[in-house]
């Protein structure tokens, strides 16, 4: 449990103080402030959150689900209750207290209280966003990511797999048609990994605009997607369908402990793939902007 305690820490800005874990754990050197703010600031959000969320942002009822989670065990709630440190530590924390209890009914509680966190507030979205880290980071935030998936998949395997969906990813709603919802919808869609199966980082949205020939974009993800869509629709279509395509793939690889989530956020990647695809072929046959309007009018 240590293993996880040490690796919510060096989640936080780095430290001097944090060499003596990166060493003990066997980490590179520590990376930059900077290479922190640019994997956790700008490219990956460490927060539940964002990634369970219906729409995409941090905050709203995925945050007040898990802080509800944090009220419900008698623990203060801290000011950023579904940071990813916060809940390592707060993991961590309830594997001590079982530690300590003697066996019976209170063992039993904290036992369940940690499968609980676990599936709910950290597998569900953990699978995919360390997948992302180790696509984008500095080696060392890469090697964090691999020690931190092994430690949380051996604490599944320990624990066993829930009888149910985390409510997280039950109650998530999907990826709707734009020709039905309307563009702007779509757009906020497109960002938002529950729907669609996909973690679309800001680096991502620069490699879409330079394999589908066009200017790199700078600004928030959406102002970005927008932009490469009113240029370029169907390419740009194209590129995410096969985006799509590519997080199912990495989806249908995740270990069997984590068999459930895997099967959601597979259908998802599906899902958005074959929609992308469709509309892609329409703005295609269409001959231009024109041919896909739901998507490409939004202002």
């Amino acid at each position: 449990m240590e293993v996880i305690r040490a690796l919510a820490t060096l989640a936080e800005p780095p430290h001097p103080a944090h060499a003596p874990i990166a060493c003990a754990l066997d980490l590179p050197e520590l990376p930059r402030p900077a290479d922190h703010t640019e994997l956790f600031l700008f490219q990956l959000y460490p927060f539940a959150s964002f990634h369970v969320g219906a729409d995409g942002m941090l905050g709203g009822e995925a945050a007040d689900r898990v802080a509800g989670f944090w009220r419900a065990l008698g623990s203060e709630v801290p000011g950023e209750p579904d940071h990813l440190s916060a809940l390592l530590g707060l993991y961590a924390g309830l594997a001590d207290a079982e530690a300590r209890e003697s066996a019976g009914a209170g063992r039993i509680l904290r036992r369940e209280s940690r499968k609980a966190l676990l599936w709910e507030h950290l597998l569900s979205w953990l699978p995919p966003y360390l997948h992302a880290v180790g696509e984008i980071a500095h080696p060392f935030y890469r090697q964090w990511a691999e020690l931190l998936g092994a430690a949380l998949l051996s604490e599944a395997a320990e624990l066993g797999a829930p009888d149910r969906l985390p409510l997280h990813l039950r109650e998530a709603p999907p990826l709707e048609d734009p020709r039905v919802t309307g563009g702007e919808a779509f757009l906020s869609q497109l960002t938002t990994p529950v729907r669609t199966g996909m973690l679309l980082t800001r680096a991502d949205l620069a490699r879409c605009a330079g394999d589908v020939g066009l200017g790199r974009r700078a600004g928030e993800r959406r102002f970005v997607l927008k932009a490469l869509l009113s240029s370029s629709p169907e390419d740009t279509l194209d590129w995410l369908g096969r985006e799509a395509a590519r997080w199912r793939g990495v989806h249908e690889g995740y270990r069997a402990e984590a068999e459930a989530v895997s099967r959601f956020w597979t259908s998802r990647a599906d899902a958005a793939h074959r929609l992308l695809v469709e509309l892609s072929r329409e703005a295609r046959k269409g001959g231009g902007p024109a041919s896909a309007p739901a998507t490409l009018r939004a202002r």
